[in-house]
């Protein structure tokens, strides 16, 4: 994982080349969790970049009649769901028997994906304008892709 606060020149080149892409009509590129994960699942992804300021979690809900459901939260409403998850009822059987079995920060769940693929994974810094743009117009998750996805 390559920090963008120890190399702010290398987070500008990386961010650079996603918006030159981007601008392209058919770029190699892919933003937002949903298009990143299938991206990562096939192998596309080249470069994995990642805010630092991306602050959610993936938490996997369950019950003993066999319910699961995954959720992303950001770290206070996962909290909130900590404390209220024993009082929820279950929506397949209504037993108050929900847990939360899983949670990973998401940061290190598609990193894990990304180093798994041979991808590189870069965080990038929200000092920078690029950075900012990351996290605010892109939800903090964006790829250089390998090869496209349409």
């Amino acid at each position: 994982i390559e920090r963008g606060a120890e190399n702010d020149s290398l987070s500008k080149k990386i961010m650079k080349r996603f918006f030159q892409e981007l601008i392209k009509e058919n770029g190699l590129v892919a933003y937002g969790e949903k298009e990143i994960k299938n991206a990562l699942e096939i192998g596309a992804v080249e470069d994995l970049l990642i805010s630092e300021a991306l602050d959610l979690w993936r938490v996997k809900i369950a019950c003993n009649c066999g319910y699961e459901n995954i959720l992303t939260k950001t770290e206070q409403d996962l909290q909130k769901l900590e404390t209220e998850i024993p009082e929820k009822q279950c929506p397949k059987c209504g037993n108050l028997q929900l847990e939360i079995k899983e949670k990973i920060e998401l940061v290190e769940e598609l990193s894990e994906k990304a180093e798994n693929i041979g991808a590189k994974v870069h965080l990038i810094s929200v000092d920078t304008e690029e950075g900012n743009q990351l996290f605010k117009a892109f939800g903090g998750i964006a790829a250089i892709l390998r090869f496209s996805m349409r």
